[in-house]
């Protein structure tokens, strides 16, 4: 990022003194996924208003590739300066800026960078599941709170897998469990977070697996309408996907997830008193 900052003072005609102009953090700028792989490029201009305690206040794009600018505001606008010194006392100001996005020359992304963290912490969380270590659900809630960093959409699987973690654990006790309210909270939150990410491409894994984890708190809780619909969904997301991408790299443990569904479907008809339908369930599983 190369940073061009020129400022001046608001409401007043004068030149502004000359004070610090970075920010006290760096703003974490993330380039947006769609404009990199468009390979869309370029310089944003923003103007940036400052209140007298350094604060920002409101920033706007002056110029720029349209699909670059709410990247480069959405940075500003929890940034801070150094307050603005006019004759002794602190004075709004008013900042222009430059934020470059170079596919050449991208700095660090926060995003692959606080991966790098997150993977080795998730494969410990399921293992710890796997071995039922006691520490397995804090170290899921650690992995959990890390993936909810992550900028929208990046590794939106990964981020829904750790949500099914925790929940899984919240849940192994069965109908015993105390923890099934708490666990349809987070079944719930990542149906909506991967839901409104992925709205304009419904069918993405993610979602199925947000809506096999509540499928299952809602059939340990008894509310068998909710757990069928919820399986309905993640069938139909499932199919959808192995449709779309049949030679993907993960299209076996596509299937494998689409035949356990279709199988927990089952057992959830019967328990509903729908016999057919648990024998279509099972019919279906068994081809796939």
């Amino acid at each position: 990022m190369i940073l061009a900052l020129l400022l001046a003072l608001a409401f007043q005609t004068q030149a502004a003194p000359s004070v610090t102009d970075e920010p006290l953090t760096p703003p974490i700028v993330h380039y947006p996924v769609d404009a990199r792989n468009a390979r869309i490029q370029g310089t944003v201009v923003l103007r940036v208003e400052v209140d007298p305690t350094g604060r920002v206040t409101h920033v706007e794009a002056l110029e720029g590739p349209v699909a670059l600018r709410q990247a480069a505001i959405d940075a500003y606008t929890t940034a801070n300066y150094h307050p603005l010194m006019k004759n002794g006392r602190p004075t709004p100001a008013v900042i222009t800026t430059s934020v470059k996005f170079n596919l050449n020359e991208l700095p660090p992304d926060t995003d692959q960078l606080r991966d790098a963290q997150f993977q080795p912490l998730q494969a410990t969380c399921e293992q710890q599941v796997q071995s039922k270590a006691p520490e397995a659900l804090d170290t899921c809630h650690q992995a959990l709170d890390m993936a909810s960093h992550f900028s929208a959409g990046f590794e939106l699987e990964a981020h829904a897998t750790a949500f099914n973690d925790v929940v899984l654990l919240l849940i192994a006790d069965g109908k015993k469990s105390t923890h099934l309210p708490e666990a349809e909270i987070l079944a719930t939150q990542a149906i909506d977070l991967t839901s409104q990410v992925a709205s304009n491409s419904p069918h993405r894994p993610a979602v199925a697996i947000a809506y096999i984890t509540r499928c299952e708190v809602r059939s340990l809780a008894g509310n068998l309408s909710g757990a069928s619909s919820d399986c309905a969904q993640a069938e139909e997301t499932l199919t959808t996907v192995l449709h779309d991408y049949p030679e993907n790299d993960r299209s076996a443990n596509y299937r494998v997830q689409l035949r356990e569904t279709l199988q927990l479907h089952a057992i959830i008809a019967e328990r509903d008193h729908h016999p057919l339908d648990a024998r279509r369930l099972r019919n279906r599983a068994a081809s796939i």
